[in-house]
C-alpha cells in the first residue's frame, strides 16, 4: 500500500466523524451532487434576492396549486388502477390512489417507486405476484414520463433544432418497450442484469415483469393508462405555470411554460440524478432567462414547484401512509379470529 494512503486512512480513523461522513457521501454520491447543485443555484442567483422573491409569492395562487397537485397524483393513481385491474389485481380506485400518494414519501430512494408493491400487499389487495405488480408500476411510470417529454412538441415548429431531441427521446422509450416485448431480447437483458450480485434477488420479479407489460399493451388497458396519465401530465404543466404566476411571472404563456418544463425534464433525465434534483432547477432557470425572466425569479419558481411536487406531496404521502397502516391492521384483525 502507498505510504501516503496509509497515513490518510490512519488520519481518518482518528477523525471518525469525518470518516463516517465520507462513507455516507460514497454511498449517496448522486444525492449529494443533487443537493450541491441546488446549493450552487441558490448561491449563484443571490440568496437574498431569492428570499425576496419567495417572500412576495401570491397566496391565492399558492392555494390554487394544492388541489391541482392532488389532482395530478389522483389521476396518476387512477391510471395505475387501470394497469392493476388489467393484470387481475383486485383493488379499488380509492385504494390505488392513496397507495400512489403514500408511495411519494420514498421516490428519492433507490427503486423508491417499487415500494408501492409492498404497500399494495399491505392493504390486502391480491390477485397477482409482486413481479407483476412491479410491472404495472414500471409501465405506468414509463408512460407518464414519456408524456411529460412530449410537452416540447407545441414549440418544435419554432425550435426545429429540438426535433432530433424529440426523436431520440421517443426512440429511447420505444426501445425499452421493444426489449420488454421481444422475448429473446428481454431474456438476454435479464440475464445480463442478474449477473450483478445485488440484482440477483430480483430475478423472479424481473421475469414476471414482461407478462405484465404484455397485458398492458392490450388496447383497452393501454387506452385507460394513457388517458389518465395524459390528464395528470396536463395538470402537472398547469402546476408549473401556477408556480410561475405565484412568483409574479406574467410574460410566459402556458404553452411556453409547458415547453420549458418538458425540455427541462428531458435534459435533466440525462444527469441521472434522482428525480432530476438540482439539474432540473438549473435548466429551468436558464430556459426562463431566455424569456426575459430574472434568474432569481426563475430559480424561485423552479424551487417553489419542486417544493409542492416533492415536499408537499411527501407530506400528503405520509398522511396517506396512515390509511395503508390502518388497512393492514384491519386485515390482521380479520385474520386473527380465523387463526384462533
Amino acid at each position: 500500500m502507498i505510504p501516503g494512503r496509509r497515513r490518510l486512512q490512519a488520519w481518518l480513523r482518528r477523525h471518525r466523524r469525518l470518516d463516517r461522513g465520507l462513507a455516507f457521501l460514497r454511498r449517496h454520491w448522486l444525492e449529494s451532487i443533487a443537493i450541491l447543485s441546488l446549493i450552487g443555484l441558490i448561491a449563484a442567483v443571490d440568496p437574498l434576492r431569492l428570499a425576496g422573491v419567495l417572500g412576495r409569492v401570491r397566496p391565492r395562487v399558492l392555494a390554487a396549486m394544492l388541489p391541482v397537485l392532488l389532482a395530478v397524483y389522483g389521476f396518476r393513481g387512477l391510471g395505475w388502477w387501470v394497469a392493476l385491474r388489467g393484470v387481475g389485481v383486485r383493488i379499488s380506485p380509492f385504494r390505488s390512489v392513496y397507495v400512489m400518494f403514500a408511495g411519494q414519501t420514498l421516490i428519492f430512494m433507490p427503486t423508491g417507486d417499487l415500494a408501492r408493491v409492498a404497500l399494495v400487499k399491505r392493504t390486502g389487495a391480491s390477485g397477482r405476484d409482486e413481479g407483476t405488480i412491479a410491472g404495472t408500476i414500471a409501465f405506468q411510470e414509463l408512460v407518464y414520463l414519456g408524456l411529460i417529454g412530449l410537452g416540447v412538441l407545441p414549440r418544435v415548429a419554432v425550435h426545429p433544432d429540438l426535433a432530433l431531441l424529440v426523436v431520440l427521446m421517443t426512440a429511447a422509450h420505444a426501445g425499452i418497450f421493444a426489449v420488454i416485448v421481444w422475448k429473446r431480447a428481454y431474456e438476454w437483458a435479464v440475464g445480463v442484469v442478474t449477473r450483478v450480485r445485488p440484482f440477483r434477488r430480483f430475478e423472479s420479479r424481473l421475469r414476471s415483469l414482461r407478462p405484465a407489460f404484455l397485458e398492458m399493451m392490450k388496447p383497452w388497458n393501454l387506452a385507460g393508462v394513457l388517458a389518465f396519465n395524459a390528464l395528470a401530465v396536463g395538470l402537472l404543466f398547469l402546476l408549473f405555470y401556477l408556480a410561475l404566476r405565484a412568483v409574479g411571472v406574467t410574460s410566459v404563456s402556458i404553452t411556453e411554460a409547458t415547453f420549458t418544463y418538458g425540455l427541462a425534464h428531458i435534459l435533466s433525465g440525462l444527469s441521472f440524478l434522482p428525480g432530476g434534483i438540482g439539474s432540473q432547477e438549473v435548466i429551468v432557470t436558464g430556459l426562463l432567462a431566455t424569456h426575459g425572466v430574472p434568474t432569481s425569479t426563475g430559480a424561485a419558481a423552479s424551487l417553489l414547484f419542486r417544493a409542492f411536487n416533492d415536499v408537499v406531496m411527501a407530506m400528503v404521502g405520509a398522511a396517506s401512509g396512515l390509511l395503508v397502516r390502518r388497512a393492514a391492521r384491519r386485515r390482521a384483525a380479520r385474520r386473527r379470529p380465523a387463526l384462533d
